[in-house]
């Protein structure tokens, strides 16, 4: 009687295995897909757009979807996976979706525009330059052990998804920084030069008042 009981028990426990793994399929599953970038960087983000798309500036993100069987999620929504990280601050309802479904592979990429802020910089402890981005689809991180190398800046300094003069205060504050005498702040280094100088401030200067969402 003992031994039926526990083939009973076994077979039960498969049982609840099978249904839980079954139940799992076609579900997004973190440690089976990945996301990766054609090259790494930093890539500036406005509001109203970034300066140009991701696949303009060489960033265009990959991204296989793959369940807890590492089976394809085929057909998943352009709209239902979206790039991010904690400090961005993005438009409300508009997200930087999937340029189309998932295909028969499970793969999409992103090559579009991220419309955020970025809700801060060194003041607020954050580092532009590492600042990289996390898929999520359907609401879960697929790459949260490897997040994509591609990190953000924006001329929206302060995350409230406007471009004014609390975000110029910012800047200005960091103006004419000189890498060789002191660490520049890489949230206000639009160019990667590792000076803060006239070139940012074109870059600063062509979204000031002309950067909302859309």
């Amino acid at each position: 009687m003992a031994k039926r009981n526990i083939i009973t028990l076994a077979l039960a426990a498969l049982f609840v295995v099978a249904l839980a793994v079954g139940a799992s399929a076609g579900i997004p599953d973190t440690n089976n897909s990945t996301a990766s970038a054609a090259n790494c960087g930093r890539y500036t983000v406005a509001p109203g757009g970034g300066s140009t798309t991701l696949g303009d500036d060489g960033y265009t993100v990959t991204v296989t979807v793959l369940d807890i069987n590492g089976d394809a999620v085929v057909g998943l929504p352009a709209t239902d996976m979206y790039l991010w990280h904690d400090d961005l601050a993005t438009c409300p309802g508009t997200f930087s979706e999937a340029d189309g479904p998932t295909d028969g592979t499970g793969t999409t990429t992103f090559s579009g525009t991220i419309y955020a802020g970025v809700a801060g910089d060194a003041g607020q402890g954050i580092d532009c330059d590492t600042a990289f981005l996390y898929v999520y689809a359907l609401g879960i991180i697929l790459n949260q052990a490897n997040p994509v190398c591609v990190a953000t800046d924006s001329p929206d300094l302060n995350g409230d998804l406007s471009v004014g003069v609390t975000d110029f205060a910012k800047f200005a504050a960091d103006f004419n920084c000189l890498a060789q005498a002191i660490p520049c702040d890489p949230c206000h280094d639009y160019d990667e030069s590792g000076d803060t100088n006239v070139t940012d401030f074109a870059v600063f200067g062509s979204y000031f008042n002309d950067s909302v969402c859309p």
